[in-house]
């Protein structure tokens, strides 16, 4: 039997948050969704989860800088950046995640259809 999978979910935008969530459950998945880097973080430490889906356009914290922390800390989730902003920020995050040494896989373009975070969540 395949270990369950968690998806933890950092995105300020409610509604789309509210819909990664939805699609990750609707697919076997236990999910949690935060809209505050620090909330994300102690979630991160205390459910372990085996996804984690970061939006790179926060309020408080950027999602790259978000990623920095990922790598200093014991995170072994793969992760998925989504985001509306350009193509060329979210192929750096990307590249940012790669280089941190992060388990990418892959990027989220807003808006998304669910199939697509269906695939990087599988």
């Amino acid at each position: 039997m395949a270990a369950e999978r968690r998806v933890l979910v950092l995105d300020d935008d409610a509604l789309v948050g509210m819909l990664i969530e939805s699609v990750a459950r609707i697919d076997g998945a236990l999910a949690r969704l935060t809209a505050q880097p620090s909330e994300f973080l102690q979630a991160l430490q205390a459910w372990a989860p085996t996804h984690i889906v970061l939006d790179l356009t926060l309020p408080e914290m950027s999602g790259e800088d978000v990623l920095r922390e990922l790598a200093s800390s014991p995170c072994s989730a793969r992760i998925v950046l989504s985001s509306g902003v350009d193509a060329e920020r979210l192929e750096a995050a990307a590249q940012l995640a790669r280089s941190l040494g992060l388990d990418l896989a892959g990027t989220l373009s807003k808006p998304f259809l669910p199939a697509t975070l269906r695939a990087l969540l599988s």
